[in-house]
């Protein structure tokens, strides 16, 4: 008998793990087989922000995620953009994420139009039960990466960064300055504004301008143009933002970049295992988000 029994219960727990199995395999494939949409402001080339949540969606895509991109969102008014969330949503789609801060009275809109369908934003403020906002700068990691980039490349102690919005990332510009000052003391540290993320004749006249003051090291947070005009000095390292755009520009020393899968991905299983919270989230050092890239070692 006791062989026997001892048997019967070897293929019940043999059973309970293969069930177990099951369970957990058609978790992640229904996790994955429900669709997004994601919206970026505009092309996922651009070697910036829209570029970096387009890296964050091609990596979703490999790991098997369904989910699909809206480029060049910016160009599109809110009732265009509207219409395609409530044809994506007649076809059965219930997760959106629109990463910006410019898409956040539009996020609003769509959620109180589908109080059953979920909504992520990227560093937006908008508001809903059904709305989360992850928030990319409420650490101003980006910031503190770019200043200590800066302290180890720059050898005048001069540093610049040319920014593309303040009440965007004027945090993180003011979280450069502090930590350039506090791990180089004396250091100077030039911050100028386009004022608008496209305007790439202002950005590259700001660069030039912070050139001539003496700055060895430039941040390009307002538009990859900050990098081309930088490109033009033999003397001078540039630090590119949100993306790694060293292959394009060989005077990209440093990369601070985010990491927009960990979000997305965060976002997308949440929903599907019930667990989603609307409100906010700042992301932290801990979750990974942003990140340095050294392209080149020879510093």
């Amino acid at each position: 008998m006791r062989p026997h029994i001892f048997s019967s219960h070897w293929r019940l727990a043999l059973l309970v793990l293969f069930a177990i199995s099951f369970v957990g395999h058609a978790y992640a494939a229904s996790t994955r087989e429900e669709s997004t949409l994601l919206f970026i402001p505009y092309r996922g080339d651009d070697l910036s922000f829209s570029e970096a949540a387009y890296r964050g969606y091609e990596r979703l895509r490999k790991e098997g995620y369904a989910i699909s991109v809206i480029q060049n969102a910016a160009q599109l008014g809110a009732p265009e953009m509207l219409a395609i969330i409530d044809r994506h949503y007649a076809e059965g789609v219930r997760r959106f994420i629109l990463a910006g801060a410019e898409m956040s009275a539009l996020t609003t809109a769509a959620a109180r139009r589908h109080p059953d369908a979920y909504f992520a934003t990227l560093s937006g403020n908008a508001g809903g039960a059904n709305v989360i906002n992850y928030c990319l700068d409420c650490r101003q990691i980006g910031g503190l990466l770019a200043g200590q980039a800066a302290v180890r490349l720059s050898r005048s102690r001069i540093v610049g960064f040319v920014g593309g919005v303040m009440p965007v990332d004027g945090a993180e510009a003011d979280r450069f300055k502090q930590t350039v000052a506090r791990e180089a003391p004396g250091a100077k540290v030039l911050v100028d504004w386009t004022g608008n993320w496209s305007d790439r004749q202002r950005a590259e006249q700001l660069t030039d301008q912070q050139i001539a003051a003496g700055a060895d090291v430039v941040v390009g947070d307002a538009n990859a143009a900050v990098l081309a005009a930088a490109s033009r000095y033999p003397r001078v390292k540039a630090i590119s933002w949100m993306t790694d755009a060293s292959r394009q520009y060989k005077n990209v020393a440093a990369c601070v970049i985010i990491n927009t899968d960990v979000v997305f991905r965060r976002f997308i299983d949440a929903v599907a295992s019930g667990r989603f919270k609307g409100g906010d989230y700042a992301v932290d050092e801990a979750d990974k988000v942003w990140v340095i890239v050294w392209p080149r070692q020879s510093y």
